[in-house]
């Protein structure tokens, strides 16, 4: 598991052999942290790269239209982080949220998925990001070894804003799910919830939307296999707290339980086979 914390905006870890309990990993002390653009590391995903590497994509503050980019062999250490400046060619670009990526089988590259605020006419760039919603879609690029990249284009548009995408490949398709960001940062909002959707091909169609499959309000979804199901956690983001659901048909969602470490924000799952000898080194 990956995640940072509000206290703390760097890449944090933790581990679980079950896919219940999370514990933190290096005494619950960060792993990475950034020091290009804001310096802010949120919201971390890990995925396998072309390279065999692990490779970590990140936000880069509130208001950055790049998002970072690390490379480790080993979970431990990681490369210097950079920046990939992937919304700063789009006219109107304020943001580039919650980074992730997927690989695609059939044309053997990665999706790049993002959430991005685009308003052209607006430069002022004065927008209050914590408190007040912002409209925002999925966008994307391809890349074959995060060298090079294609020009980023609109990836998912339900016709409302929405944020938090997050793609596991499921036999012959792809499951996605998302969050509903309409409505306002409190308790008794309508909206906030998380959505899933599916889709057999890059761009489209998605399949209608299932849910909301969560409770409100909550976001930064992360999908991950236990026990032969589909377990979907999010983060409470205003009660400090986590939420998990889980489904064996990805159509019928029941709560299930998680323990994920104090304070852990926006956090992402990466399942390592059971002969990788990176599996537990971390555990304490």
């Amino acid at each position: 598991m990956s995640y940072f914390t509000a206290q703390d905006e760097a890449l944090h870890m933790a581990v679980s052999r079950d896919g219940h309990h999370f514990t933190p990993v290096n005494g619950g002390a960060p792993l990475l942290r950034s020091s290009v653009g804001t310096g802010a590391l949120r919201d971390p995903f890990i995925g396998f790269g072309p390279d065999g590497m692990f490779h970590l994509l990140a936000t880069d503050g509130w208001a950055s239209p790049a998002i970072l980019h690390a490379v480790s062999a080993d979970l431990s250490t990681w490369s210097s982080p950079e920046l990939m400046p992937v919304m700063t060619a789009v006219p109107g670009a304020h943001n580039a949220w919650a980074p992730e990526f997927f690989y695609v089988p059939d044309r053997q590259c990665y999706q790049l998925i993002w959430s991005s605020a685009v308003d052209p006419g607006d430069t002022d760039g004065d927008r209050d990001w914590q408190n007040t919603g912002q409209d925002h879609r999925i966008w994307g690029c391809v890349t074959t070894d995060f060298r090079s990249y294609s020009p980023a284009g609109l990836f998912f548009d339900p016709g409302f804003s929405v944020i938090d995408a997050t793609v596991v490949h499921d036999g012959g398709r792809f499951v996605m799910a998302f969050k509903d960001e309409r409505g306002v940062n409190e308790l008794t909002t309508g909206h906030k919830h998380i959505k899933i959707t599916a889709f057999t091909s890059l761009g489209g169609p998605f399949e209608p939307t299932n849910g909301p499959v969560s409770p409100a309000p909550v976001e930064g979804p992360a999908l991950f296999r236990r026990d032969g199901e589909w377990v979907l956690i999010f983060d409470h983001f205003l009660e400090g707290r986590y939420g998990a659901v889980s489904s064996r048909d990805g159509l019928s969602w029941a709560p299930a339980g998680v323990v994920v470490p104090q304070g852990a924000r926006h956090a992402s799952v990466l399942t390592l086979p059971p002969s990788s000898p990176l599996r537990f080194q971390f555990e304490e």
